[in-house]
C-alpha cells in the first residue's frame, strides 16, 4: 500500500482506493507507529480529541472501512491487527520519513 499523506490519498496495488478524512487519519496514525499496540483510547484521543463525544463504535467502523480499502478482513489481516483488550496494531511494512 501507498499513503500519500500530502495529498491525502490512499493506493493498494497501484489503485486509488477512497477512504473519509476519519479513516485517512486513523490510517496514517497506525502506520506512523508501526508494530506498537495502540489503545482504543489513545486512537480516539488522538483522531477525535477527548472533548468531542463520539461512541467507541466509531472507532470500529473507520478500521472496518480501512479493511475494506486494504482489501482485508478481521479474520485474516495483513495491516492491522486487532488485539482483544488491547487495541490495534499495524504490521504492514513502513517505509519513508514520518
Amino acid at each position: 500500500i501507498e499513503l500519500d499523506r500530502q495529498a491525502r490519498r490512499l493506493f493498494v496495488q497501484g489503485e486509488e482506493q477512497m477512504l473519509t478524512a476519519k479513516s485517512f487519519a486513523v490510517l496514517e496514525y497506525l502506520m506512523l507507529h508501526p508494530d506498537e499496540v495502540l489503545s482504543r483510547e489513545r486512537l480516539m484521543d488522538a483522531i477525535w480529541g477527548w472533548d468531542y463525544p463520539v461512541a467507541t463504535r466509531a472507532l470500529d467502523s473507520r478500521i472496518a472501512e480501512i479493511r475494506r480499502a486494504l482489501g482485508e478482513s478481521g479474520e485474516s489481516p495483513r495491516y492491522i491487527e486487532t488485539l482483544i483488550g488491547q487495541g490495534y496494531r499495524f504490521v504492514g511494512q513502513v517505509e519513508g520519513a514520518p
